[in-house]
């Protein structure tokens, strides 16, 4: 994990790697944003609604590379689970990122309990104005839960 982290602060070094120019929302250095989307449980072969917000402080380091924040995710079925997590996003060009967040689920179940969990995941972003739409595609994996989210982050900056 350190060694792929390495490996991508050496790639911010090289020439046209990285965001020359901000986009309209790059301008300011945080941003927030919420997503909503549709989230399959693999063992459990079930479709349910997931919902989500984030705060992001992107770094000024390296042509805006990378960011930092914090995430919260909520998804709705017999048996709720919400993940808090440190959000670790890469923008390696303008618009497209990649994340990774590692963090707790709180399950209640049967047996309520928390549990170590990572989501990772891309999304591109479509400026509108002050706002930005982002399709986006999520894995999610806490034990032997295994969840894929496809759904729209809708955020702004400031």
């Amino acid at each position: 994990m350190a060694l792929a982290f390495a490996c991508l602060l050496q790639l911010g070094q090289l020439p046209g790697f990285g965001r020359e120019k901000p986009g309209p929302h790059e301008e300011h250095s945080q941003h927030a944003g919420f997503l909503i989307g549709s989230v399959y449980n693999v063992h459990e072969d079930k479709w349910m609604l997931g919902i989500g917000a984030e705060y992001e402080y992107v770094l000024p380091y390296w042509n805006r590379l990378l960011g930092i924040g914090i995430g919260a995710e909520m998804v709705f079925d017999e048996h709720k689970h919400y993940v808090i997590s440190l959000l670790l996003p890469v923008h390696p060009i303008d618009k497209l990122t990649f994340f990774v967040s590692p963090g707790v689920m709180f399950i209640e179940k049967e047996e309520p309990g928390t549990r170590f969990a990572v989501h990772t995941g891309v999304e591109y972003e479509f400026d509108l104005e002050k706002f930005f739409l982002a399709p986006e595609f999520e894995a999610a994996f806490a034990g032997d839960d295994i969840h894929l989210m496809l759904g729209i982050h809708i955020g702004f900056g400031f």
